[in-house]
């Protein structure tokens, strides 16, 4: 965090001499405040949930936006202990506000997958693992706030075509990149849901469609990410919906075009974005 602006405690710090109880007292008070502080939280958490009134519980963008900013403005803590922290917070507010679970897909590495999984969600969420992309994403289909965390698009991996037009699962979105923090320009993991798609102001918006020259042939830029069957999925830079004159550009040239998806982009881990 910022360097303190007390002249006093600046000149306690900066002294070898400083009575250890004294700085141990200092810290007892701070973990109090700290610990007095998530109490209050936890407690707004329990008043949203009675003011939400049938509004969805998981809010990936705003997550995104909030973890972003943070990073942004603690320029002496590391992002990845920012997103684990704050992880840990929304973890216990979204437990407090409603049914949320996630369904998680254990293919390949499994101590990867847990271990992302708790990167981004925490420990309080409700989890059930399942050996298969398919079984995960159908299990959370099946609830109003299930969110199925599968292996991203690409290679082998052809989940993603049961979001694009006449699909099994049309209703829900990729919506959450995992992990929060690192340097790669696509996920290893990603957070699939019927939650509501929203901008986190640093994004990249996923398109299925059948016919991949729609995008370049509406003077788009794109980045083809998989194949699966007869589809395709291409993201493009930015954060666009379905009246957006873009993706309006697009479908007009291939009718079967579908937004299936939002990411945020990653926290660098240098801690710029």
């Amino acid at each position: 965090m910022g360097e303190t602006t007390d002249p006093l405690q600046n000149s306690m710090l900066e002294d070898p001499m400083l009575d250890m109880n004294h700085l141990r007292t200092e810290i007892d008070r701070v973990d109090n405040s700290l610990l007095g502080l998530i109490a209050e939280r936890l407690d707004l958490s329990r008043a949203v949930r009675r003011a939400k009134s049938g509004a969805r519980v998981w809010r990936p963008s705003r997550e995104a936006s909030l973890v972003r900013d943070l990073a942004e403005n603690s320029e002496d803590t590391s992002p990845h202990l920012v997103s684990r922290i704050w992880a840990e917070l929304l973890s216990a507010s979204l437990a407090l506000q409603g049914p949320m679970r996630l369904h998680i897909a254990l293919e390949g590495d499994a101590l990867e997958v847990w271990t992302l999984v708790r990167d981004r969600f925490g420990a309080a969420i409700p989890a059930l693992s399942y050996p298969t992309a398919s079984s995960a994403l159908a299990a959370a289909y099946a609830e109003d706030e299930g969110v199925a965390v599968l292996p991203a698009p690409g290679g082998m991996n052809s989940w993603w075509s049961a979001l694009c037009s006449g699909g099994a699962t049309p209703e829900m979105s990729i919506l959450s990149g995992l992990p929060v923090v690192g340097n790669d320009s696509w996920p290893r993991a990603v957070a699939v849901a019927t939650a509501d798609r929203a901008p986190s102001g640093d994004d990249m918006t996923l398109i299925g469609l059948k016919n991949v020259k729609a995008v370049s042939g509406s003077g788009l830029s794109g980045i083809l990410r998989a194949e699966a069957g007869d589809n395709s999925l291409v993201t493009l830079e930015g954060y666009f919906d379905e009246a957006s004159d873009e993706f309006q550009k697009i479908q007009s040239l291939d009718s079967s075009a579908k937004i299936i998806g939002c990411l945020p982009k990653p926290l660098s881990e240098s801690g710029t974005l």
